[in-house]
């Protein structure tokens, strides 16, 4: 049959899908129509944080960049959901409407497709919002915009695209402050997407007393997920990162405590009553009931459960980890018990995170590789 101009034009549309070269918005709109799939499912039961790369300043500041081998890495390692940091705030207009610069949005539509692609699902994570956090009210109509945006770009997209409104609310931003600039928030992305399953976080920093005692979501909506961070003993967890308190330098804190030998904490800690304290009874009390052992864990997970079971929303562990600085048994005992402890209590979790200050996997760059001892703490 001769190809006619029309005929050709049609030919080379349906080889650029098939080569997966059509572009990321185009695929997009694929999977809304139905003609992409997914495996991809909303149950967020073991993920995994992209920390520090979106989130950055810039994609690319802080030493690495999102890539079509992380979220394959991720697949086939046998997790089965990402959540994504991004600092969507930082690449958006000051005044109505918000617009979001299109780069990002397209870098945005690329992970969503990256997440899809590989079976994964995808928690869009509005990070680094710090402006909201110093003067909350000043940028509660700026929050709620970006919404109202990714709500209309995303709708119709599978069910295992998900949004988590603000990570970490902090600072100013207290629970009396948040709580009706959640409200708006959630009702300004269901006037769009009446059924999205949407993440929310209590105050000062995502904690479990904050999720118990101060969180109010909104009520009837079953596709609301409470989130909870837990990073219980930070001594241990952050120890030795700069970017922390000088509390928190001293290395060589191990888990569970107590160490063989006693810990000599730097001088900021010693002399910080509370620090010194934990110190006191992390170097002298037994495993049962140490500051540094499983008890800091299970008292975090089990104020979160009590969330679960007053409400009967369902509770999601969105970060928990051991930074690098801590030897690696002592990271992978942690992680495991985190893991298997949240777990128990029927918490699906991501951990922080994969390449980074926590990493569960080491990139090389070109290449990388799962850091096996953190793999197997939170597979096996």
């Amino acid at each position: 049959m001769p190809v006619t101009p029309r005929l050709a034009v049609g030919f080379l549309a349906v080889f650029v899908t098939a080569a997966g070269c059509a572009s990321s918005a185009q695929r997009i709109e694929a999977y809304k129509t139905g003609a992409r799939q997914t495996r991809a499912t909303s149950e967020l039961k073991r993920g995994i944080n992209f920390g520090d790369a979106m989130d950055a300043p810039n994609e690319g500041d802080w030493g690495w960049s999102l890539s079509t081998s992380a979220f394959k890495a991720v697949r086939e390692a046998g997790f089965d959901h990402v959540r994504v940091p991004m600092r969507i705030a930082s690449h958006c207009d000051p005044s109505p409407p918000y617009r979001i610069d299109k780069r990002f949005l397209h870098r945005m539509d690329w992970a969503v497709d990256q997440a899809l692609s590989n079976d994964l699902g995808i928690i869009i994570d509005l990070h680094h919002y710090t402006s909201m956090m110093d003067a909350p009210k000043a940028h509660a109509d700026r929050l709620v915009g970006l919404w109202r945006q990714i709500a209309t770009r995303y709708k119709g997209m599978p069910r295992a695209v998900v949004y988590e409104i603000l990570n970490e609310p902090q600072k100013k931003l207290t629970a009396e402050i948040w709580n009706p600039i959640l409200a708006r928030a959630v009702a300004a992305i269901r006037e769009i997407d009446p059924d999205r399953l949407i993440v929310v976080e209590g105050a000062h920093w995502a904690s479990a007393q904050d999720l118990r005692d101060t969180l109010q979501v909104p009520a009837g909506d079953p596709n609301i997920i409470a989130s909870f961070h837990m990073y219980a003993p930070m001594y241990f967890t952050h120890q030795g990162f700069g970017w922390m308190e000088p509390r928190y330098q001293t290395r060589g804190v191990t888990f569970p405590g107590p160490p063989p030998r006693p810990v000599v904490p730097v001088a900021a800690a010693d002399l910080d009553p509370e620090s010194h304290a934990w110190f006191q009874r992390y170097n002298s009390e037994p495993a049962i009931t140490n500051p540094g052992g499983p008890a800091a864990i299970i008292e975090q997970l089990d104020i979160a459960k009590a969330f679960a079971d007053r409400t009967g929303l369902r509770v999601y562990l969105g970060e928990f980890g051991a930074g690098i600085n801590a030897d690696l048994d002592s990271r992978a005992r942690w992680t495991r018990l985190a893991r298997q402890e949240a777990e128990k209590r029927g918490f699906g979790w991501g951990y922080w995170d994969f390449c980074r200050n926590f990493a569960a996997y080491a990139d090389l760059g070109i290449t990388g590789r799962w850091i096996p001892e953190i793999k197997a703490a939170l597979l096996d």
